[in-house]
C-alpha cells in the first residue's frame, strides 16, 4: 500500500505537455475577450462624464425656469470640469470668481460638491482621466447663461449664439453643442471606437 501511494505521488509532481497547452489556449481565448472590455474604461467613464454635463446644463436650465433667475455655467480654463453659478441680471458681464461665486445646490442627483452644482475631475478618482477644451460660447466665452425662459443669452444679455465644447476620455472625445438662443443641447462622439 506504501509502494502505491508514493508511485502516484511522483506522478503528480509536474504537469504534462498537454494539460499546458489546454492552458495557454485557455489564456489566449481569455485574452482575446476580455482586453477589448479592459479598454472601454476610458469610453465609459467620458460617457458618464458627458451624461453628467449634460444634466447639470439641464438642471441648470430648468432652474433658471423655475426660480426665474439666471443660471451660468462655467467651464474652467485647465479643462478640469465646471461649475453652475446663480447670477443677476445686472452681474451677466461680471467674470467668475470662485471665491465670491454663489454656486448653484444641486436638487436632482447626488454629483457635485458639497451639494453644489460644481465637477472638478481632478478631485473625483472616476474622471480623473478626464479633460475638457475649445470651450466656446458666444465667439470665445468660457461660459453659457441660461435665462429665466430657458433659452440663453449671452454675457450682455443679448441672444446667445450657442457654442459648445470637448469632453475627452482617453482616445474617446464626444463635442457637446448648445444651439443658438434655445439652448438645445446635442452630443456626439468624435472619437475612439464607439
Amino acid at each position: 500500500m506504501n509502494k502505491h501511494t508514493n508511485n502516484q505521488t511522483n506522478m503528480k509532481r509536474g504537469y504534462t505537455i498537454i494539460e499546458l497547452i489546454v492552458t495557454i489556449a485557455v489564456l489566449v481565448i481569455a485574452s482575446w475577450i476580455l482586453i477589448p472590455y479592459a479598454t472601454m474604461g476610458d469610453a465609459s467613464a467620458g460617457q458618464s462624464a458627458s451624461r453628467m454635463a449634460v444634466s447639470h446644463m439641464l438642471t441648470a436650465q430648468m432652474d433658471a425656469i423655475a426660480e426665474q433667475g439666471y443660471r451660468r455655467v462655467y467651464f474652467y480654463p485647465n479643462g478640469s470640469g465646471w461649475c453652475v453659478e446663480i447670477m443677476e441680471q445686472g452681474n451677466l458681464a461680471a467674470p467668475f470668481d470662485a471665491n465670491t461665486a454663489n454656486f448653484a445646490e444641486l436638487k436632482t442627483e447626488s454629483q457635485g460638491q458639497d451639494g453644489f452644482a460644481i465637477m472638478n475631475f481632478t478631485t473625483d478618482r472616476r474622471f480623473q482621466d478626464i479633460s475638457i477644451d475649445n470651450v466656446s460660447f458666444d465667439g470665445g466665452s468660457e461660459s453659457i447663461i441660461f435665462d429665466p425662459a430657458g433659452g440663453i443669452v449671452a454675457s450682455d444679455g443679448s441672444p446667445s449664439t450657442g457654442g459648445s465644447f470637448t469632453l475627452h476620455s482617453g482616445d474617446h472625445a464626444w463635442d457637446i453643442a448648445l444651439a443658438p438662443l434655445t439652448g438645445k443641447i446635442s452630443v456626439q462622439s468624435t472619437g475612439g471606437a464607439p
